[in-house]
């Protein structure tokens, strides 16, 4: 066999070889036990201190069309705070197939100012639609986050930051109810 075959017959081998272990290896990596995060990703949420500027920022940007805001005022926590109440103007922008939602904390207390004051304006979290809102909060709990707001009875936020993870994820259902009014 001369050099010139024996290296054509050695990249023909590597190749099916690699083709094989290339293919053992993404199925390897796809075989895993579903979680009840699994679901699709719905918006990527920023708390900001001026939501106009931030949004009409990124509209420019991206070159979509600017939303009005919309305010919402005395939001509960949720169960694990009784009385607490939240408010926040809201600006949802769809960029590139994927919802980029600007929340400013109003008065009172918040997760929003809470963020602010401690980080500034940034990624607050990241929003899942699951099948079952309350056994996703209870998997991400089971991992080491803490749940730190419920919206309603369908939404959860979860910060996962002691679990090493710098994110708050919010989980919300695959099919939304109809969302509360804006205050007037």
């Amino acid at each position: 066999m001369t050099g010139l075959t024996k290296l054509v017959v050695a990249a023909a081998a590597g190749c099916a070889v690699g083709s094989f272990m290339t293919v053992q290896i993404v199925q390897g990596q796809a075989a895993r036990k579903p979680t009840p995060m699994d679901g699709k990703l719905g918006h990527i949420a920023f708390a900001v201190a001026d939501v106009q500027k931030t949004a009409q920022a990124f509209a420019t940007v991206f070159g979509v069309p600017m939303t009005k805001a919309a305010d919402f005022r005395d939001i509960p926590w949720g169960p694990r705070f009784p009385g607490k109440l939240m408010n926040v103007k809201r600006i949802g922008l769809d960029i590139n197939g994927v919802t980029f939602e600007f929340l400013q904390p109003l008065d009172g207390e918040s997760p929003w100012k809470d963020f602010i004051a401690k980080n500034g304006d940034g990624v607050h979290h990241i929003g899942f639609s699951v099948p079952d809102v309350n056994a996703a909060r209870d998997y991400l709990e089971s991992k080491g986050g803490k749940q730190t707001q419920a919206f309603q009875t369908f939404a959860n936020y979860v910060d996962m930051t002691a679990a090493g993870l710098p994110i708050t994820f919010e989980q919300t259902p695959l099919q939304m109810p109809a969302p509360p009014a804006p205050a007037k």
